[in-house]
């Protein structure tokens, strides 16, 4: 009989949100529910409203852009959390066991099963897998590709071309010829939504110094029951380098069209994947909502990830395994 192994919980999450606004009209941002007695409480905070842009002609280290994400990332260092250095070999155990079972009642011949966010999770909202490219999934493709943009440029000049040209670049031929495709009066409607996710971004997006070695679209396969399951997922975007036994990394993820306690739950999925690779999770999780401007900063716990990783050994368990 299988055994199961279950990492330590830690006693308490704090979130920290915020968005354009005052420090006493906190958002209540939905979290998601974890098993009774998994946690206490969680607490939301609103911190100071972000800086806006400067007008033009200021030198970019004179903008705001950012400045408050990136303060809430960096936080007191002294206060990181702490893992057990066999929390990442019990996650695993704990999955290894369910992914073998899974095996096990598909036969030993059937194709290997891969699993990410959308088959864990679900589609985020206006999402279609079966019709076609829709307009929710357009234009998350669009601000994924500003996103990356800013990240390492800095700077945005008209938002679609850019980020058609983005796309083309990185072979997304097909999703370029069909906006271009789109009549004008649609190719407007599309330029200006997308403008207004831009503009939010501007604000969000941390300039990075190099030294945090910011890179985007980071991609995590973990092999399970040697290969025949596969979690796969891929960080929006990733800063800091893993160093052995501290936790070192802060992940950043980006929603166009949420829900927000979905996008949520897509990091905590993606802090387990790096902690099955590296050893140890990222400490601390950001997610930037392009639509709205609003923001949560939060730091990885151990209950964090013993939670996806039940809903996952319960999906392994139950879900459609084809």
């Amino acid at each position: 009989m299988a055994t199961t192994k279950i990492p330590k919980i830690a006693k308490k999450a704090t979130f920290v949100a915020g968005a354009s606004g005052t420090r006493d009209r906190a958002m209540q941002l939905p979290g998601y529910v974890t098993p009774r007695g998994h946690t206490a409480p969680m607490v939301l905070v609103a911190p100071r409203p972000l800086l806006r842009s400067a007008p033009p002609g200021v030198a970019p280290a004179d903008r705001g852009s950012g400045r408050e994400v990136l303060a809430l990332l960096r936080g007191d260092t002294a206060a990181r959390p702490r893992f057990d250095p066999e929390l990442a070999g019990g996650l695993r155990a704990w999955l290894e066991d369910a992914a073998y079972d899974v095996v096990t009642k598909r036969g030993e011949h059937a194709p290997s099963l891969f699993l990410g966010p959308s088959q864990l999770l679900g589609l985020p909202a206006g999402w279609r897998d079966h019709e076609g490219l829709s307009d929710e999934l357009i234009l998350s493709r669009l601000a994924h590709a500003l996103f990356g943009q800013l990240v390492h440029e800095g700077e945005l000049g008209d938002p679609l071309r850019d980020a058609l040209d983005a796309l083309r670049a990185s072979g997304a031929g097909a999703l370029v010829g069909h906006v271009e495709s789109l009549s004008a009066a649609a190719r407007a409607a599309l330029s200006e939504t997308l403008a207004s996710h831009a503009a939010n971004m501007k604000e969000m997006v941390p300039r990075f110094a190099p030294g945090w070695m910011p890179r985007t679209n980071d991609r995590v396969a973990i092999p399970l029951a040697g290969g025949r399951v596969m979690l796969h997922g891929s960080f929006d975007l990733l800063v800091g380098l893993p160093q052995p036994g501290t936790a070192s990394l802060c992940a950043l993820g980006l929603s166009t069209s949420g829900p927000w306690a979905r996008e949520r739950r897509s990091l905590h999925y993606l802090a387990l994947l790096e902690t099955l690779r590296s050893g140890t999770p990222p400490f601390r999780l950001a997610l930037l909502e392009s639509a709205t401007g609003r923001y949560g900063v939060e730091d990885v716990r151990e209950e964090h990830l013993r939670a996806i990783a039940s809903h996952l050994c319960a999906w392994l368990a139950t879900g459609p395994h084809g």
